[in-house]
């Protein structure tokens, strides 16, 4: 009977040490009859009604309150006789607005206010940039690209198209005009160009007066002439070289192509622009 009656004793003398250091008080005291563990919990961390629940090691976690999300800044409303102008302005101004509040003060609110002016003034412009397309599609004299085709098919028509059309010019090009060709022995851009300009000039039948500023003989033109000062009288006494020019016998003019090494296809190209094309066809 003294085993069995020993743990009440010993809980009751626990009881009496707590009340005689005030700790009970402390704690909260149970109603008579009631739950004493409940008692306990209740007083130490609320009455249960709070939202207040028991922490970690006695310490009471609170219930978090959502944060509060501010709306969007309305996006300036259109005022009487103002501007198309004045509107964007007023609409980016406001977007910079409620960057910069965010970036200075990064709250949830103030990034969110940020985020939906930024997808208000999203929708607008993807709006217009679809209203855009649309009304070129349906307006070919709106279509550049019926000019200067950007689709890989498409280009690759049209690159056709131009080579013939500038493989024509250029087999018409000695009727009128003539080449020159600038360089000097020493010259290493001028000992791969020579050679190059040498099969571009026989291929579409083109005349050359090669001119060496040293008076020696160029790479791919044994018969290069001495300068003898006719690059200062064709006005490009003082061109880097090699340089390569065209000389109009009908107007007498000289007329420079390009200076440096060039590829086939890019003299091709730049004397086709010069001989045949009008300033802003290509464009």
């Amino acid at each position: 009977m003294m085993a069995r009656n020993a743990k009440p004793t010993l809980l009751r003398d626990l009881m009496r040490l707590l009340a005689a250091l005030g700790i009970r008080a402390a704690l909260g005291a149970p109603a008579a009859g009631g739950d004493t563990r409940a008692g306990e919990w209740r007083s130490w961390c609320g009455d249960g009604g709070s939202g207040d629940t028991l922490g970690w090691h006695f310490y009471c976690d609170r219930a978090e309150e959502p944060p509060v999300v501010e709306p969007a800044p309305e996006p300036p409303a259109a005022e009487d006789g103002q501007s198309a102008t004045a509107r964007i302005l007023e609409l980016r101004k406001a977007l910079e607005e409620a960057r910069a509040e965010a970036i200075l003060d990064p709250t949830p609110a103030k990034v969110a206010a940020y985020l939906r002016l930024q997808q208000e003034t999203l929708r607008k412009a993807a709006a217009f940039s679809d209203v855009f397309r649309r009304t070129v599609w349906a307006s070919p004299d709106l279509d550049y690209t019926l000019k200067r085709p950007v689709g890989a098919l498409a280009k690759q028509v049209w690159s056709d198209e131009r080579r013939r059309e500038r493989d024509r010019a250029l087999a018409r090009l000695g009727e009128r005009y003539g080449l020159i060709y600038l360089g000097h022995a020493g010259c290493s851009g001028c000992k791969v160009f020579g050679p190059l300009l040498r099969a571009f000039a026989t291929r579409h039948g083109l005349d050359v007066l090669a001119v060496s500023l040293t008076g020696e003989a160029l790479e791919g033109w044994p018969e290069a002439v001495a300068d003898n000062g006719r690059a200062a009288r064709l006005g490009l006494g003082d061109a880097p070289v090699p340089a390569l020019a065209l000389f109009d016998t009908k107007t007498q003019r000289v007329q420079p192509v390009g200076f440096g090494v060039m590829a086939e296809d890019e003299m091709a190209e730049r004397i086709f622009a010069l001989t045949a094309l009008e300033p802003g066809h290509d464009y």
